[in-house]
């Protein structure tokens, strides 16, 4: 099976840096985006559940602490 080579050299001249390293960095940012942005909402949504928790807590807290005051007294009670 012959192969046909061609030692030839070429007339004109191609600037494949500039364009294809366009396309790659765009190629890169596309990729980037498409992965961070779940992982950027997913922590986003941990994070404000952590907090909701947190503010509930607090007002269980307060709650609790305006159930054991005694009306008359305004103090705490000593049961």
């Amino acid at each position: 099976m012959p192969h046909y080579l061609s030692s030839q050299p070429t007339t004109h001249s191609v600037n494949t840096h500039s364009k294809g390293s366009t396309d790659a960095h765009t190629n890169n940012l596309i990729g980037f985006s498409i992965i961070s942005f779940p992982i950027v909402l997913l922590l986003g949504i941990i994070t404000y559940k952590k907090y909701r928790v947190a503010v509930f807590r607090r007002q269980v807290a307060n709650l609790e602490k305006l159930w054991l005051i005694d009306v008359k007294n305004n103090t705490y009670r000593q049961d």
